[in-house]
């Protein structure tokens, strides 16, 4: 028989998913409308999503244990995301390519105010940043892992340093949705794509293609 405290804490967690989603909804409508996460008061959250500030402090500790957990749902799905073009078939095109690298960035997309309000926190709130920093270590060893068993597949360069490489298209793609893909219209956003597949297809595969 299930006890009464695993039974408590399952809700007590369903009901912190739930009022963080709807928080997520409530503040990335308050940033699309130009507000600043930084400068936005817990009280001023609640309100917007309809609960009291009593109740918020009930599951969150502060605002910025909030955004850490916006950021580990949201980066999720990111992560997430990013197996489709890692898992792409032998023989891919680079068509297929660009279509996974599309859904990685419009998985991200959505969520670029948020996304930029946690790379702003991460310079003054040090678990925050511990979070980004921890989140770019796993993209560069996803990447990295995919790199070399591609070289040995043959389907990558076998001349690249796969460490240097897939740092470097890691942070490339970071700053790119940060500083690019935000506030992009679907014009730009495509012609993003084309571009982020490109550099990705000339870099890694169609060497080995030749």
């Amino acid at each position: 028989m299930p006890s009464v405290t695993r039974k408590t804490s399952s809700s007590r967690t369903e009901r912190r998913d739930a009022l963080r989603d709807r928080l997520l909804t409530a503040v990335e409508k308050l940033l699309a409308d130009g507000e600043n996460y930084t400068e936005l008061s817990v009280e001023r959250l609640a309100a917007e999503a309809g609960i009291s500030r009593s109740t918020f402090y009930v599951y969150f500790e502060d605002k910025g244990e909030l955004l850490r957990a916006w950021f580990v749902e949201i980066f999720g799905r990111v992560e997430g995301a990013a197996q489709q073009w890692y898992g792409l078939p032998p023989g891919f095109s680079r068509d297929d390519l660009r279509a996974a690298l599309a859904h990685v960035v419009g998985t991200y997309r959505p969520h670029t105010p948020l996304m930029a309000a946690v790379v702003d926190a991460s310079g003054y709130d040090p678990a925050v940043r511990e979070l980004v920093t921890g989140m770019m270590r796993r993209n560069t060893a996803s990447l990295r892992k995919h790199i070399r068993a591609g070289q040995a597949a043959g389907s990558v360069d076998t001349t690249l340093p796969a460490d240097e490489t897939a740092a470097w298209l890691t942070w490339m793609a970071e700053r790119g949705f940060h500083q690019l893909v935000r506030g992009a219209s679907d014009a730009e956003v495509d012609r993003l794509v084309e571009a982020y597949a490109a550099i990705v297809w000339n870099t890694l595969y169609a060497p080995a293609r030749r």
